[in-house]
């Protein structure tokens, strides 16, 4: 590993950029991808925004099930879509913990992940990562500064807590940002919100989300019938010989999707290290968390 750091700091600057391209172990799942990793130089960053270090999955397919084993009974769009998230959930969030805090250093003190090409606002990721639970409104500031400002998140990911503040307050009473909601209470994000938001304490701002990550109903009735499903996909994965019958089962149509986009649940994490994971699956975003959250608070406007 030393000689290695040697070679690519020696041409580490400019735009010359390091990748990587390895095979990771899924720790949740016990499979195995291709992974890239790449970390870009300040002037690469300053000249095309990306982000100082990002992994991306070499081909997406391989990360999400496209088929499941069912048994022979009435089959269920709503089960099958929760046991694809099961198969997925754990994954996202081991490599994006891999990633931002593989040891207690704290040399990433933010990060994201998505289905996405570009690292978008936190609140429209699927999932982020903070090194310091304190600072767990940075999602929601970062997020309303990249978005009314049209400033790429990663240029200004490493802006500190007070600094964001100081770029929100400046902005003009009354100003809002669009939202992807489907309420009338979450169709925008209001910078009167965000500074209510970043003056609440931190661990009643944490109580919020985590009270607001409970399983909607329509989650929780397809669960017993996916539960069924998973005990066969194990019994199947122990069979020596021939298993229990079933039969597969494609989990891409749109109704698996649209049943993730709109019910996968939230994950509501704090590590041992002090930090904190926000997760949901990759379909869906952050912002019903933030916006159930910022609700509950009596501060949304």
């Amino acid at each position: 590993m030393d000689e290695v750091l040697a070679i690519v700091r020696a041409h580490f600057g400019g735009w010359n950029n390091a990748h990587v391209l390895s095979g990771v172990n899924l720790r949740d799942s016990e499979r195995d991808i291709c992974c890239g990793i790449a970390c870009y130089t300040e002037e690469c960053e300053r000249r095309s925004p990306g982000g100082p270090l990002k992994l991306r999955m070499c081909e997406k397919r391989d990360f999400f099930p496209y088929e499941i084993a069912v048994g022979g009974g009435p089959r269920s769009v709503e089960a099958e879509a929760v046991v694809a998230c099961h198969l997925v959930q754990g994954d996202i969030e081991d490599l994006l913990l891999r990633l931002c805090a593989p040891d207690a250093s704290g040399r990433v003190p933010t990060g994201s992940c998505t289905d996405k090409e570009d690292w978008l606002a936190p609140v429209e990721m699927c999932a982020t990562y903070n090194a310091n639970a304190v600072e767990l409104a940075r999602d929601l500031a970062l997020s309303w500064v990249s978005l009314h400002e049209k400033q790429s998140v990663s240029r200004i990911a490493g802006m500190s807590l007070e600094a964001l503040h100081a770029r929100i307050y400046a902005a003009p009473r009354g100003a809002r940002v669009p939202m992807k909601g489907t309420h009338e209470l979450s169709s925008s994000l209001s910078r009167e919100t965000v500074l209510r938001a970043l003056a609440t304490p931190p661990a009643m701002l944490l109580d919020a989300l985590e009270a607001a990550a409970v399983p909607d109903d329509t989650w929780r009735a397809a669960e017993p019938q996916a539960h069924e499903i998973m005990e066969l996909l194990r019994q199947l994965g122990e069979a020596e010989g021939e298993g229990p019958p079933a039969f597969r089962a494609k989990v891409t149509t749109r109704g698996h999707t649209r049943f993730l986009e709109e019910h996968a649940p939230f994950h509501v994490r704090r590590l041992p290290s002090g930090g904190v994971m926000l997760a949901t699956h990759p379909y869906r975003t952050l912002w019903p968390l933030w916006a159930d959250a910022l609700f509950l608070l009596g501060i949304a406007s």
